[in-house]
């Protein structure tokens, strides 16, 4: 476990997310008993960091998020307390016994371990008692109000008279007598702040549930006699009518003689004495904490309200209630030691009824109403509450969350929690909904490994929260990637294909890609994550095609520079680069992509992106058998290739032509020159004629009336076809006319190119037709402009001696 006291960390935001993750990684595969366990358990750790982060606030300077800390710790320890009830398999058997003088104890533990609302009842009050409490810390002082007993000692020495209102009696019931007689009743001011003080001290002992340390307080403060009347809650209990209990331990049996001597404990009377608690906790006459105390200890609600300062206070009251009046019903119509009970050993009658005024069982428990209905009546009364800081504390998110998980309606809160998740979004701080999704994802992840069933939606969308949390927080890949996987299948791609999004143009390509890869480690599809990312990217950009385009007075421009939204769009096949298993949708988008760059007459860009993609790509893809589809996405990044081939060829002969040697030249310069010149001019001759042969872009098997994708395909084929032949015949006409000055034979090729262009095998003098004809004159690289240049290089042909075609 992170050992957060001498962690710097961990009062960051940032590293309370790691905090958590690090402790639930730790747990992912164990079982639900380990996920339960008091010693390294899952939830005990969780309880452990919101303890530790808590320790270093203040309650006063820091009360919203110290509240925060505290109450999320007392969710985790409320549900290891109910979970650790709720799967701790079936109860034992109701007892079968019939014998009427079996012990109260015995009857009431055996009640309390065969029936689970009880269990739970009893769970849920341990876990009121542990949560920290304030208390007052009185000490305990010798003797009974020793202030009074000095003033009425020199009282009487003296003969003075008594003041008006002092007792003149120190028995127990001496101030309740007097207050009976005269309202001003009291003990000297000392003794009476102290009385109020011990007083309330004993009921936050009870608040806390340590009885024994309040009756050992009584005892320690020379007030044995109000022991003796805390000690009365006990129920009776004869080692030798109860051997179902098993063999007495130590402190039930005593060593004579070498006999077991029978110790008898507790109250054969407890009911009576419940009955006289009720009766004390009804008397005005007594402080407030009297009446409260009293009426903890017989389960009594309206005199411990008064006293009650927190929401966990009232439930508290709440629950304490009702485990006192469903055990008093079960002893009351037990068949087993209705001796004790009834005063009788005559059999009960089947399903006999209780008493609904009885006030120790009340009409639920007589009723046989079931526990969780009383209890959603608690809680719900407490968020309508008239106190207005009740009633706000009450619709607090984790006291909403502790409610529901007690009631059993972890579903109703999920769904609850996500259809206000919008409107929370709006109204919420930032951090406090980050801190409420942060533990609800941890909720949903427990609840899983504790194998409880959760309504889906719910869940994912929480989760799918969350990772966007993370992702705003600028977690790590890692950590997002671990809380994807736990998404439903669908919604984890979504949300980390979209956490990859955040990795923009000017990252490095080996961070994106091992962003990528982490997804792996924790069970995500890295093909389905990094298609969807690339989708998310390109969807927008390409969901329609460009407008028409209009043919470039110059050609196409493949030098010129890459805009940061072009660079976006190239940078996106990073994602399916990374691993060769998406090499064919990394080529199938990037003839995509490459289409639209040239139809929106951005060659740069698409020569970026050719230039981009990885060098084993077409050995990878041509490896064994590819599909029909494969070789036809491989002929068209070949055909790509072609063209670019050719462009970067057209400018080394631009930038040659552009050093061509002036009049002053030596012959050996021009010599060289013209070397230089044969070798491009033939290479670009050579290339250009082999991609306009070559049906340049003219994919067979793409069937476009059946399918819209190829349909769509064939138009953006058509287009790019109508831009680039043109181009590329004009250039390579250019560099052969220009180049015949040093090159005379390349006259004869410019020329013999129109042969090419007017071939019917490859109708290529299709893509230089005007589509209209107001085109026909004004197209700038149309088949008017080409054959006026073919005209001038037939005139120079003439000038020079040769015919019109270019030969003798």
């Amino acid at each position: 476990m992170v050992d957060y006291q001498n962690d710097s960390r961990r009062m960051t935001a940032s590293d309370v997310f790691v905090d958590f993750s690090v402790e639930l990684q730790r747990c992912e595969d164990a079982s639900p008993d380990a996920v339960l366990s008091d010693e390294g358990g899952l939830l005990q750790c969780f309880t452990d960091v919101c303890d530790n982060l808590r320790a270093p606030l203040s309650s006063d300077q820091d009360r919203e998020e110290y509240e925060a800390w505290s109450l999320e710790s007392n969710t985790w320890t409320l549900l290891r307390a109910l979970y650790s009830e709720r799967l701790s398999g079936t109860p034992s058997a109701p007892s079968s016994s019939k014998n009427p003088y079996t012990p109260p104890l015995a009857v009431a533990q055996r009640l309390i371990e065969s029936n689970k609302d009880l269990l739970e009842l009893s769970a849920i009050r341990d876990w009121l008692h542990e949560i920290p409490f304030s208390t007052t810390g009185v000490e305990s002082r010798r003797g009974y109000a020793p202030y009074t007993k000095n003033k009425l000692k020199q009282l009487r020495r003296t003969g003075a008279k008594l003041p008006q209102g002092l007792v003149d009696r120190l028995d127990p019931d001496a101030l309740v007598r007097a207050k009976a007689e005269d309202d001003g009743a009291r003990l000297e001011a000392e003794d009476a702040s102290y009385e109020r003080a011990f007083l309330r001290s004993l009921y936050e002992h009870v608040r806390q549930g340590e009885l024994d340390v309040a009756i050992e307080s009584c005892r320690q403060s020379d007030q044995s006699w109000r022991a003796a009347s805390l000690s009365g809650g006990q129920p009776w209990s004869d080692p030798l009518l109860g051997p179902e209990q098993g063999a007495a331990d130590d402190d039930d049996a005593m060593v004579g003689t070498g006999a077991l001597e029978r110790v008898v404990k507790g109250n054969a009377n407890r009911r009576l004495w419940k009955s006289m608690c009720r009766k004390l906790a009804g008397s005005q006459s007594l402080d407030k904490f009297e009446r409260a105390l009293y009426g903890a200890l017989s389960g009594d609600v309206t005199s411990v309200l008064p006293v009650c300062s927190s929401w966990e206070d009232v439930v508290w009251a709440h629950i304490n209630s009702l485990f006192e009046s469903h055990i008093e019903a079960g002893l009351a119509s037990s068949p087993a030691g209705r001796y004790w009970q009834r005063d009788s050993v005559a059999p009960m009658k089947e399903k006999a009824p209780l008493d609904p005024e009885d006030p120790l069982t009340g009409p639920a428990a007589a009723s046989g109403r079931p526990v969780r209905d009383e209890l959603e009546d608690i809680f719900e009364k407490l968020v309508r509450s008239d106190k207005p800081e009740l009633s706000m504390a009450a619709k607090n998110p984790f006291r909403v969350a502790q409610a529901y998980l007690i009631v059993g309606k972890v579903g109703n809160l999920l769904e609850t929690f996500v259809e206000r998740l919008e409107a929370a979004a709006a109204d919420t701080e930032p951090e406090t909904l980050a801190h409420l999704l942060r533990f609800f994802s941890h909720l949903v992840l427990v609840l899983r490994m504790l194998k409880q069933p959760l309504p889906e939606y719910a869940s994912n969308r929480i989760l799918e929260a969350y990772v966007h949390v993370l992702e705003a927080h600028d977690q790590d890949e890692d950590l997002i990637a671990f809380y994807a996987s736990h998404l439903e299948k669908q919604s984890a791609i979504e949300s980390y294909a979209r956490f990859l999004l955040t990795f923009g143009p000017g990252s490095d390509i080996h961070a994106r890609q091992g962003a990528l890869r982490k997804s792996c480690e924790h069970g995500l599809s890295l093909p389905l994550i990094a298609r969807r990312t690339v989708e998310l990217i390109l969807s927008s950009t390409l969901a329609s095609l460009p407008p028409s385009f209009v043919l470039p007075a110059t050609g196409l421009n493949a030098f010129g520079r890459v805009d940061a939204r072009q660079l976006e769009l190239i940078r996106s096949l990073e994602w399916l680069t990374a691993e060769q298993e998406t090499y064919e949708d990394a080529i199938q988008e990037a003839n995509a992509l490459t289409r639209w760059f040239l139809v929106s007459d951005a060659p740069q860009a698409a020569r970026e992106l050719l230039q981009r993609l990885p060098g084993d790509l077409l050995h990878s893809l041509a490896a064994g058998s590819p599909r029909a589809a494969v070789q036809l996405d491989i002929r068209e990044y070949l055909d790509y290739v072609a063209l670019f081939t050719c462009l970067d060829l057209h400018g080394q002969w631009m930038e040659l032509w552009a050093r061509r040697p002036g009049p002053s030249a030596s012959k050996l310069e021009i010599a060289q020159y013209r070397d230089e010149v044969a070798t491009i001019v033939d290479e670009l001759h050579k290339r250009t004629v082999e991609l306009l042969e070559g049906d340049w872009l003219k994919l067979e098997n793409l069937d476009s009336t059946i399918d819209a994708a190829a349909s769509r395909r064939q138009t953006e084929l058509s287009r790019i076809r109508r831009l680039v032949v043109p181009d590329v015949v004009f250039r390579l006409h250019r560099a052969l006319f220009e180049s015949s000055q040093f090159v005379p034979e390349n006259l004869t090729r410019c020329l013999a190119l129109s042969t090419l262009i007017a071939d019917e095998r490859f109708q290529l003098y299709l893509e230089l037709v005007a589509a209209t004809r107001d085109e026909i004159d004004t197209a700038p690289l149309g088949l008017k402009a080409y054959l006026s240049e073919v005209r001038e290089a037939s005139l120079a042909s003439l000038d020079r001696g040769k015919g019109p075609v270019g030969v003798l």
